[in-house]
């Protein structure tokens, strides 16, 4: 028996200026408000909520401290604003816990079950490899609502979004070290291993003054399709990885971007832009290597969507002997607001034709194309002295 997931339900994310995060998810993103938290739930938890709806599976809780004691402002104390749970159905609470309690899953408090007009609905939340990210597991299979904190004004699910995203394809993290993590999924949850890539600048220059690199595992629950990449940076030039940037602007690790899937992303390309959401830009020599690439990675088919139309939005793509896909990544949302406390957290759209890697040659395209970015912002130096004696 494995653990019985059967998809994503949301993920929260902690904000300080709670009109700042909706705005931008509705207005950048095309998400709409469509629950808030009851007075009763905001007196209990010190927290204001809001669930935003992306997509018929896609739901995020923006959630902002009323007190000092809240989940919430512990959160922000220790790091900018970021995502603190990510959350899960299972078919069977009581099953899910019986398969994670003797791999020694840390839970944060006993099964909890509440009924109300809506039907009954089971949840537990456990500790994660990721510092102070957790997870909830929600039984919901015998509830007709979101959650018992929130009065709902439209019913989760219904949501279409004018951008055409439709669900979340995967989470990616950033940690110093991988292998704690990389032991959570494996030896906690049973996830199995998907994909795995690793380079360093040096490999193409090694006679750089200066480089760095990564290393990236991603697991996945077969079962359900969830999938989490996750990325460490490599020796060496540890510290001029944007992998450890991340977790020093993040003040320790945790989730770097989460992935928006959609059918036709240059469609969503065009409302995203028009809409102020801002984007990485690929390099000029970018789109040269594009066909090269394509062949060395086994693709053999045709890319249905015009090259010049791609490149005009800075849309990079990859490929594999089952096909191809489409991506790009935003601004980080520190540099969306123009303010460091929004935190590193971006978002990937990403549209499938086949691929369901995750674009080995596009990864060191985005990792360098970040680290340029990280430079220009005065992130990083030319070179860091060795950690010696």
């Amino acid at each position: 028996m494995g653990l019985p997931l059967t998809g994503c339900h949301s993920y929260e994310h902690y904000v300080s200026d709670l009109e700042r995060a909706e705005a931008f998810y509705t207005k950048s993103l095309g998400f709409k408000r469509i629950g808030v938290s009851t007075p009763a739930a905001e007196a209990q938890n010190g927290m204001r909520r809001l669930v935003m709806a992306g997509g018929p599976k896609i739901h995020v809780i923006l959630t902002q401290p009323l007190t000092d004691w809240s989940v919430a402002a512990g959160y922000l104390r220790l790091h900018p604003e970021g995502i603190g749970f990510l959350n899960f159905r299972v078919s069977s609470l009581d099953k899910a816990v019986a398969f994670l309690k003797p791999r020694r899953a840390t839970f944060l408090y006993e099964p909890q079950v509440t009924r109300d007009d809506h039907g009954e609905i089971a949840q537990i939340a456990m500790a994660t490899a990721l510092d102070d990210v957790n997870y909830r597991l929600i039984d919901d299979s015998r509830y007709d609502g979101f959650g018992p904190s929130f009065h709902m004004e439209q019913k989760a699910g219904s949501y279409v979004s004018p951008l055409g995203f439709t669900d979340i394809d995967h989470f990616t993290a950033n940690v110093r070290s991988l292998q704690p993590l990389t032991s959570f999924y494996r030896d906690v949850l049973g996830f199995e291993k998907f994909w795995e890539i690793e380079f360093h600048t040096n490999d193409v220059n090694p006679n750089l003054p200066v480089g760095s690199g990564l290393y990236s595992e991603v697991f996945w629950h077969p079962a359900s399709g969830i999938k989490f990449a996750n990325n460490e940076p490599i020796a060496p030039f540890f510290r001029n990885s944007q992998i450890d940037i991340y977790c020093r602007d993040n003040h320790g690790s945790g989730v770097q971007h989460v992935a928006l899937l959609c059918p036709n992303i240059l469609k969503s390309m065009d409302q995203l832009q028009s809409q102020g959401c801002k984007f990485l830009a690929a390099t000029d020599s970018y789109y040269e290597k594009v066909p090269d690439r394509l062949k060395k990675s086994g693709f053999k088919g045709t890319i249905r969507e015009d090259m010049k139309a791609l490149a005009s939005k800075d849309i990079l793509i990859d490929g594999s002997e089952k096909g191809y896909l489409l991506q790009i990544f935003s601004h980080e949302l520190s540099r969306q607001f123009g303010d460091r406390k929004a935190g590193p957290l971006f978002f990937e759209v990403i549209q499938r034709e086949g691929d369901e890697g995750f674009g080995g040659g596009n990864f060191r395209a985005l990792f360098e194309t970040i680290e340029v970015d990280q430079i220009a912002m005065h992130k990083v130096a030319a070179q860091l002295p060795l950690e010696t004696i």
